[in-house]
């Protein structure tokens, strides 16, 4: 059983029409539908004679295809229609209107929209849309719409957009906007806006088609957005952050107030325990709908689920401060199980369906099934904790804030000074199991070192060691790999404790010793580490790369600290930091660059508490992956610092 706990978040007073479900009224024009049909290039054609009064509308409606199939086969009518003018009409064989075995003749009424009747039917929009390719351009009142009975509707065919020599023609489709239109075709948006003025004069909308050229033209530009570099198809455009070039786009066009947006936003957390654990009494509460911030004596917070609250309540702190600053949002919460069938459910939810923005789920096996919803729907998903790089392929949607432990390294060789007069030696553990991946630690590093100035001329040593040898022989070569001349500089490629404990322990020993300066590179995990005495870290100068990093002298992470005890009666965790950091980072992109807040995101500054972000696209059709991390150091007088 899954119930979504829904919280609505509405700071402001705003009337709100969304153009994607507005009712279209247009005159009744009787098209007389020619009947003779003409081959042209293997294709099937009716040839309409345009009268006086018809539009593009009313054409494609008498012949049951979309506007944007006419459009494909006649590119001129972007210069509007003329009576007289011959226009190619694609022959489709359509299901007669009097067909009721295998149809349901459902008659619009006032308020309906696709979404709706494709819910009361059982039937997806894209069936309901290839039976009746009019609805693509908005229902009317009255409209008679025909509802195949049965599964099975072909919706595989694929339309070819490549008709014209100079132009193809693109079908706007929920929450597109121009920016995406135009990273989609490497375009620069004012080309889009030049050759498209009239159909966009009034917005954008959903179904209207758009006049896009295969070459980047030189166009009178009037708009103040202003592109100041030419981009083809050979050259990319994607943020910041890559070898690609990027257009440098003035991206304050989105006014918030001016909009009367309300974002719809859906945060998938696992917060309540399994309802097959609860009691009797707890499962009538849980079914009367009680929220997750009423008391503890309604639903038992699961004692594992307790970071995830934490994460939570962070969350709810950013959307106080946005709330503040004046955005408004309506935030559904939904409880996630690791069941995936059962999660999968919510992608039913009308909530979820509608959202602006997703955040989470957290579990990794739930991953795949909603970012494949994020791409199909087109809408932005972020995944806060997973560090799988692999999700982002293919979805210009979606959102990895954890780096992954092979960019984390790249970034941390990238911000290392590796050249200068130092003994450099690399200790990784001598373990079949693990190997392969030392040695692509090591080739990282050793990629680095080329590009010294005189690479002969730095010192690196490496050294395999394996826990439970012998000691002594191990500190024997160890102390030879050392010098009292200069800084030993030890870089330790392993996330294993056992390993990492065992080591420090020896080296220690020699440092105690023999006074020598080191300098030990670590990994993230080792700050999480339980069996590691903490002074090793001290004494040793360690220097941990990690993604998360709080200075608690701040005065904004103070302040953060006081409202969190003040409101939850505990302390902050990294994850109450890490939701309070996702909240207002993408909440204020939504607020200052709309739903198209990606193509922005060089431009927006956003103190946070414990991360830097610095989202990267390897290219225009994948996802952006968070690559900015932290080097901290454990120094002698026991602080840890940020250099």
């Amino acid at each position: 059983m899954m119930r979504s706990v829904r919280i609505l978040l509405v700071f402001s007073i705003i009337l709100f029409i969304n153009p994607l479900f507005s009712q279209q009224t247009q005159p009744s024009v009787q098209i007389k539908k020619s009947t003779d049909k003409v081959k042209i290039e293997g294709k099937t054609f009716y040839i309409h004679i345009v009268h006086k009064g018809e539009s593009l509308y009313s054409i494609a409606k008498a012949y049951g295809v979309s506007q944007m199939e006419i459009a494909m086969e006649n590119p001129d009518i972007y210069l509007g229609i003329q009576v007289d003018q011959a226009l190619k009409i694609p022959a489709k064989d359509l299901p007669e209107k009097g067909n009721d075995v295998q149809f349901i003749h459902h008659i619009v009424k006032k308020g309906e929209t696709l979404f709706g009747i494709s819910k009361r039917y059982k039937v997806s929009i894209e069936d309901i849309s290839r039976i009746n390719p009019d609805v693509e351009s908005g229902l009317i009142l009255n409209q008679e719409v025909l509802i195949p009975k049965r599964e099975g509707v072909d919706t595989t065919q694929i339309v070819n957009q490549n008709d014209s020599t100079r132009y193809i023609y693109h079908q706007v489709k929920p929450k597109e906007g121009l920016y995406s239109i135009s990273r989609l075709y490497n375009i620069p948006i004012q080309s889009i806006e030049e050759l498209n003025k009239d159909v966009i004069a009034s917005g954008l909308k959903f179904g209207t088609i758009l006049k896009i050229p295969k070459k980047v033209e030189t166009v009178s530009v009037k708009s103040t957005l202003k592109v100041t570099e030419q981009i083809t198809s050979k050259n990319p455009k994607v943020t910041q952050g890559n070898n690609y070039s990027t257009p440098r786009v003035k991206c304050d066009t989105f006014n918030y107030k001016a909009s009367k947006k309300i974002f719809n936003i859906s945060l998938l957390l696992p917060l309540l325990r399994d309802v097959d654990d609860l009691d009797s009494a707890e499962l009538a509460q849980y079914e009367s709908g009680v929220g997750i911030n009423s008391s503890s004596e309604s639903i038992k917070i699961s004692s594992k689920m307790n970071n995830f609250l934490d994460f939570y309540q962070g969350f709810l702190l950013a959307v106080d401060s946005v709330k503040r600053d004046g955005l408004s949002i309506n935030l559904s919460v939904y409880n996630t199980s690791k069941d995936i069938n059962e999660s999968k459910k919510l992608l039913n939810e009308k909530g979820i369906k509608e959202s602006d923005l997703i955040i989470g789920p957290v579990y990794p096996e739930l991953l795949q099934p909603f970012a494949d919803f994020s791409r199909v729907n087109r809408i932005n998903i972020v995944s806060p904790l997973s560090q799988n790089d692999a999700l982002l392929k293919g979805n210009p949607y979606y959102f990895q804030v954890n780096p992954s432990i092979f960019v984390q390294f790249d970034e941390f060789a990238s911000k290392i000074n590796l050249c200068s007069n130092q003994n450099l030696i690399i200790v990784y553990e001598d373990d079949s199991s693990s190997l392969s991946v030392s040695e692509k630690y090591k080739g990282k590093i050793k990629s680095k070192l080329n590009q010294c100035g005189n690479p002969d001329s730095v010192h690196f040593k490496e050294l395999k060691y394996k826990p439970g040898g012998v000691s002594a022989d191990f500190q024997d070569k160890l102390n030879q790999s050392m010098t009292d001349q200069k800084e030993n500089v030890f870089i330790i490629p392993s996330e294993s404790e056992a390993f990492v404990s065992d080591f420090l322990s020896h080296l220690i020993a020699l440092t105690t010793y023999y006074n020598y300066k080191v300098k030990v590179y670590g990994f993230p995990r080792w700050q999480r580490f339980k069996n590691v005495p903490i002074d090793y870290f001290y004494k040793l100068n360690v220097n941990p790369f990690t993604p998360y990093f709080v200075n608690y002298n701040r005065k904004d992470v103070k302040r953060f600290v006081d409202d969190y005890r003040h409101y939850y009666r505990s302390e902050a965790s990294q994850y109450s930091f890490q939701g309070y950091d996702i909240g207002l980072y993408f909440l204020k992109a939504l607020k200052n660059y709309g739903i198209d807040f990606k193509y922005c995101l060089q431009n927006l500054n956003v103190d946070l508490l414990q991360s830097n972000y610095r989202f990267v696209q390897s290219n225009s059709v994948d996802g952006f992956d968070n690559q900015s991390i932290y080097l901290i150091r454990y120094t002698q007088d026991f602080d840890i610092v940020q250099y």
